[in-house]
């Protein structure tokens, strides 16, 4: 095995960091190779060992040639600020565990990509992901390959091609690309970096497909003396699920992507926990308005995902919330409806009234499935009628829901909510204060928790279906009877 020294991927991160800063404002180009903005391992990974091989090739490609050495500086880009690292415990633990120091890490709020692509410097290779989040679109003709294991969203071309295979870990791709075009450059410590993510994404090669199981097998071959694929992967997995000491906000940074349409931002985020356990933080629907208010966002989709000690096999959930009563149940109905993929979805209690909950039947459907579900919601929202009118539509709707979910219960008062656009209903609830619905002693009086009317779970009116015109009928007749109170009072 030709095995290089002295030229390891720790090396080139520091040389690159250092390279990026002193060209940073210069005439230099920069190949930037990026991951998704989860930030995930597999995206961390992929993106060092994809970068570090793209140096490597290039330095040999100028060894080799009698011209002055020339080319772009290349430097992997982790898609997230630098204060969010130290939440994904999982990633510190690897990192440090193949002696990689945080400090020649560079991040997204370190470099200005669009300042790049606009002095016509940057070139992007994206791994993980293969389309841009909208707030990145602009940097679309910067792109020149990408490998990755998600659904494909885009053709490749020939300045554009694309790598995608259905595999447990993009990892796999990029060990593949070393292995068949720079075998010499894999050492242990690249070598430990992309087995312990092909054997954690795998669950220990439970998950696998044939290719991740040849990759895995491989590496194991050529360096014996990697941990046993069931440490490393017990010893990840614990660090992923390792949520003590995290806020409600530090527990959906961790492993959260954006999806955006028109005006309108949704976060999914994957949420290491059960459902109960997350529904049980304190104060959580205050949390969810104040978070997405910080984070400019108009709904939250958090996975809930445990795993089981005996069979190693996924428990995933669902939580869905947002401030506007249309966004949480269209989103629902969205998610709800999918048939490709079906998410099996099925509704269960929740105990604040901003919040849907479910239990997702499809375990085998993950986060790359959701997200396409997400995009092509919100483009049909920003394609189909206008906004406005179907805010009008749901005042009507919304008014008859309470009415079917508490019969006899006395007209909404003032403080009653109203749908705004999102960044005013979020301004709202912080002035007159979010509702938590934790105790059904203080929200009902003392009287029992009802389901919210959207679950159809038991004893839910909607379960026998209702007349429309009947219900509009019966709410004109409650407005009239109301005005004539006020008159005689």
């Amino acid at each position: 095995m030709n095995t290089v020294t002295g030229d390891r991927m720790d090396v080139f991160l520091l040389q690159s960091s250092s390279a990026l800063k002193t060209h940073l404002h210069g005439n230099q180009r920069i190949h930037v190779v990026l991951g998704s903005e989860s930030c995930d391992l597999d995206s961390v990974v992929s993106s060092l060992a994809m970068a570090y091989f793209l140096y490597r090739v290039s330095l040999h490609r100028h060894e080799t040639s009698s011209g002055p050495p020339s080319g772009p500086i290349v430097v992997p880009v982790l898609n997230i600020p630098r204060s969010q690292l130290h939440l994904r415990f999982d990633v510190v633990l690897l990192l440090r565990e193949a002696g990689i120091a945080m400090e020649t890490l560079v991040f997204r709020d370190e470099v200005d990509l669009a300042r790049l692509h606009g002095d016509r410097r940057l070139a992007l290779t994206l791994v993980d992901h293969n389309m841009l989040s909208s707030s990145d679109s602009i940097l679309h003709r910067a792109v020149v390959e990408i490998l990755d294991h998600h659904q494909l969203e885009r053709t490749a071309s020939y300045s554009c091609p694309v790598t995608m295979e259905t595999v447990a870990s993009c990892a796999t791709l990029v060990t593949g690309r070393i292995l068949s075009r720079a075998p010499e450059i894999l050492d242990r410590q690249l070598a430990l970096l992309l087995y312990g993510v092909i054997v954690v994404d795998s669950v220990n090669l439970s998950k696998a497909t044939v290719k991740d199981s040849q990759t895995v097998r491989l590496l194991q071959t050529r360096f014996p003396d990697l941990p046993p694929g069931g440490a490393l992967h017990s010893a990840l997995k614990n660090a992923r699920f390792n949520t003590s000491g995290l806020s409600t906000e530090q527990i959906l940074l961790r492993d959260m992507e954006t999806v955006t349409g028109g005006d309108l931002r949704v976060a999914l985020s994957i949420v290491y926990m059960g459902l109960d356990s997350f529904l049980l933080q304190r104060k959580l629907q205050q949390q969810l308005c104040d978070f997405c208010c910080k984070y400019r966002l108009d709904a939250v989709v958090a996975m809930t995902t445990t795993i089981t000690d005996q069979s190693e096999e996924f428990i995933r959930q669902l939580a869905v919330y947002s401030a506007n009563p249309l966004y949480r149940q269209q989103i629902s109905h969205a998610l709800c409806s999918s048939q490709s993929p079906a998410l099996c979805l099925s509704p269960v209690s929740s105990p604040y009234k901003d919040i849907l909950a479910y239990q997702q039947d499809s375990v085998s459907t993950t986060r790359m499935h959701l997200l396409p579900i997400l995009k092509h919601f919100l483009t049909q929202m920003h394609c189909g009628p206008d906004i406005e009118d179907q805010r009008e539509e749901l005042d009507d709707q919304s008014m008859m829901m309470m009415m079917v979910s508490e019969p006899t219960a006395e007209p909404a008062d003032d403080h009653s909510p109203h749908l705004y656009s999102i960044s005013q209903y979020h301004r709202r609830r912080l002035q007159l204060g979010t509702e938590d619905y934790g105790s059904p002693e203080e929200d009902y009086g003392g009287r029992a928790m009802r389901p919210p009317p959207n679950s159809l779970v038991e004893g839910c009116p909607l379960e026998d279906g209702f007349s429309q015109e009947a219900l509009l009928e019966k709410f004109s007749c409650m407005r009239e009877r109301k005005d004539m109170e006020n008159t005689h009072i």
